[in-house]
């Protein structure tokens, strides 16, 4: 088993928790490494603006968790996988579904939903939400992760989001060491210096790319980044896999 099987990627809201799940799966998938990605913000479903086309016939996270018990077998039906692409699967709640839709899961439940994912591919990336107070499936996927990327946006509100929800993890049972601490967007901010010495250092920087932006709102994000302005970019998610997986 992989030492650095399980990335759980976490941080301040609009920080691209999603499109950096997404990019990192990409770039495996291209190693021809199998991964699967799970979405867990059932606040903002993230499958809908994935893979919009995506027909899911019933399959959902939520439906899954909902399970007297869980399976691998059960896991692997509800996993959303792409025809051009074998070696990617998602899992994410579906269009319209919200907290209510159905019965609260255990923490029991969601760890023995991880362990079981760890037999089922390569590598697991767990695309966090960012209200961890009131997400089990996000508190106990930083707890189980391998490895967790912590993004923080380049201005005060990411600041002001790591002051807020990082004490919440202060337990030892999260280790904060294995915590990378990303910043992002951060060409040419003038205030970069002053955040990286807010959040007490950061190990990575992610650099904004517009191709990125039109890939997003035009729900290609699977695509590859041709621009030259996107290499920066590129070689970003290239330190990634290569810090977190040995890839």
């Amino acid at each position: 088993m992989k030492s650095n099987q399980i990335l759980s990627i976490w941080g301040s809201p609009s920080s691209g928790k999603t499109v950096t799940s997404i990019k990192i799966a990409k770039e495996l998938s291209v190693k021809k490494k199998n991964v699967i990605v799970i979405h867990t913000d059932i606040y903002a479903p993230a499958i809908m603006t994935v893979l919009p086309a995506i027909k899911m016939e019933e399959k959902s996270l939520g439906k899954l968790l909902a399970e007297p018990e869980l399976t691998q077998e059960k896991i692997l039906k509800n996993l959303i996988t792409l025809k051009h692409n074998e070696y990617i699967s998602f899992l994410g709640y579906g269009n319209g579904e919200n907290k209510y839709t159905y019965a609260e899961y255990t923490e029991e439940k969601v760890i023995d939903f991880i362990i079981l994912l760890r037999h089922l591919a390569d590598y697991i990336i767990l695309d966090c939400s960012s209200i961890i107070t009131e997400d089990l499936l996000t508190v106990t996927a930083l707890e189980m992760a391998d490895r967790v990327l912590r993004l923080s946006t380049c201005d005060l509100k990411g600041v002001s989001y790591m002051r807020s929800y990082l004490p919440l993890l202060a337990d030892s049972k999260f280790n904060l060491d294995k915590h990378i601490r990303v910043l992002v967007n951060t060409n040419d901010s003038p205030l970069k210096s002053e955040i990286t010495e807010s959040l007490s250092g950061i190990d990575l920087y992610i650099p904004y790319a517009k191709e990125l932006t039109d890939q997003f709102i035009n729900c290609e994000l699977l695509d590859e980044l041709g621009a030259k302005a996107s290499k920066p970019y590129q070689e970003a998610i290239h330190k990634i896999l290569k810090g977190v997986f040995d890839e």
